[in-house]
């Protein structure tokens, strides 16, 4: 996708560019596609070599209207999403796909409660707590499976512990208040109850 989007935008226009931020220069896959291509368009950052990307004096550095398309860890989504808004950006004006197993937290087993049959489920370090939902029987429907469309999101009504919202779906705020939470890629450190708006006289 990094090269393919490369060469359609140049396709395009030549008023593109790519910043490249890495740990080191020889994690950055496909350079030798992409140096040809862009030739002084691309920009790497390895943080090796203390060269860091500043995602706030970039973006106020880009002309009115520009689009940008961004790909990297939830941290780093956050920043980028802060510096875009601090910038006086348009919202829609910034595109962004993400890592989905990226978090705040260590990935580590949680345990599901449903409210009203109080039935606990597990959830392993290496499955979703959507995918074990629905093996156990519980229909939670879904879409993108990334954490951006939704559709999985599901009511919280208690926690023990903490969750770690992984989606890019809801805002800060709605994410503290943590009422939903995207159960495709979402997980928790304790114990969440779950609403899952089933009901004994509709089973």
């Amino acid at each position: 996708p990094l090269v393919g989007a490369a060469q359609a935008l140049m396709r395009k226009t030549p008023n593109v560019a790519l910043h490249y931020a890495v740990r080191s220069r020889g994690d950055a896959a496909y350079l030798d596609e992409l140096s040809p291509l862009l030739g002084d368009r691309l920009a790497v950052y390895a943080a090796d070599q203390a060269q860091r990307l500043d995602l706030a004096g970039l973006f106020a550095g880009l002309p009115a209207g520009t689009a940008v398309l961004f790909c990297g860890p939830m941290r780093m989504l956050d920043a980028a999403r802060a510096a875009w808004a601090a910038c006086g950006r348009a919202s829609s004006d910034l595109n962004y796909e993400t890592f989905g197993s990226s978090g705040r937290l260590a990935t580590e087993p949680f345990k599901v409660r449903l409210r009203g049959s109080g039935e606990e489920i597990i959830v392993p370090r290496d499955r979703s707590m959507l995918d074990v939902l629905n093996a156990a029987g519980h229909e939670v429907m879904a879409d993108c499976r990334r954490g951006e469309c939704g559709v999985c999101a599901i009511d919280v009504v208690a926690v023990e512990g903490e969750i770690d919202h992984r989606d890019v779906f809801f805002s800060d705020e709605q994410k503290h208040d943590n009422r939903k939470l995207c159960a495709c890629v979402s997980r928790a450190h304790g114990v969440v109850t779950i609403d899952t708006l089933e009901r004994a006289d509709a089973l």
